[in-house]
């Protein structure tokens, strides 16, 4: 008997936080991030805006050219790492196809030196499709950006979906 209750309490010590694992949501960041005070971040930050914008006329090459010459983008929803401007012009020609409107909701801004900065967080996309339909979709990101004769360009762009499955977010 005693053998028997010394197996169901170790049973259930070892399974038991395996029960609460399951249970646990993926952390979602609802939030928007708030404006950084500095006016050296809040330059950085307005990179971001500026390259939303650009998303938003539908016009890759408008995308493209806040790229470097020398950027790479690994992108989210694509496997192919683009590593020249016309790489990176046929990921953006098939992803404005979904009207991408980015919001950031958590930002780390660091300054690299004069001329480069790095400005990586998470950020959510409302996507939507041919028949009007909207999703959002929430992925971690990293600008890396380098000033090039007096303009900020995009060198390295990685976004990544989150790595836990994510509740589905509602689009508004």
């Amino acid at each position: 008997m005693k053998l028997k209750t010394t197996a169901l309490a170790l049973f259930f010590a070892f399974t038991a936080p395996l029960a609460v694992a399951a249970e646990v949501k993926p952390y979602v960041y609802s939030a928007v991030a708030e404006q950084p005070q500095a006016a050296q971040d809040r330059e950085i930050a307005g990179l971001f805006d500026r390259w939303n914008s650009a998303l938003q006329t539908g016009n890759p090459q408008s995308v493209v050219s806040l790229y470097a010459p020398n950027a790479v983008l690994q992108p989210t929803v694509s496997n192919q790492v683009r590593s020249t401007h016309a790489q990176i012009q046929d990921y953006f020609e098939h992803f404005l196809a979904s009207k991408p409107v980015g919001q950031i909701n958590y930002r780390e801004i660091r300054h690299l030196g004069p001329d480069a900065a790095l400005d990586s967080g998470v950020y959510t996309f409302t996507l939507t499709d041919a028949s009007g339909k909207a999703e959002k979709v929430q992925a971690r990101y990293t600008f890396l950006y380098e000033r090039i004769d007096g303009q900020w360009k995009i060198l390295n762009h990685h976004s990544s979906a989150m790595p836990e499955a994510q509740p589905q977010l509602v689009a508004h």
